[in-house]
């Protein structure tokens, strides 16, 4: 709760909100002064089997960075963001995650409208 009051708290933080047709998405309130982000899903439900939802950072000329496992509609606090990150990515993974997408991602969203991409 610190953490997601730290990033709300923030004088630049800014909120954004990508979703698909089926009203399913994403929100994400970030700060890119302190290099952090709050990220949210909605409406997915459970992953299927024993597979877990996966977010990304997206940078241009880099490899996807894990920031973690999505927990449900759980809060994930994604730290160390750098302004160049450009978009957040929602994969489906094997349990316990993988170092690279094997997914193409169910949801992204672009960091320009919330102060990244630069």
């Amino acid at each position: 709760a610190r953490e997601i009051a730290h990033v709300l708290a923030a004088p630049d933080a800014r909120a954004a909100r990508g979703a698909d047709a089926r009203g399913r998405g994403v929100a994400v309130v970030a700060s890119a002064s302190r290099g952090r982000a709050v990220v949210t899903l909605s409406g997915y439900g459970e992953p299927p089997g024993d597979r877990v939802r996966q977010l990304w950072v997206m940078r241009p000329g880099a490899e996807p960075r894990s920031l973690g496992l999505l927990d449900g509609d759980t809060p994930l606090i994604a730290v160390g963001l750098s302004r160049s990150a450009t978009s957040l990515a929602v994969t489906v993974e094997p349990g316990g995650g993988s170092d690279r997408p094997t997914t193409e991602p169910v949801v992204q969203l672009a960091l320009e409208s919330v102060g990244f991409g630069e």
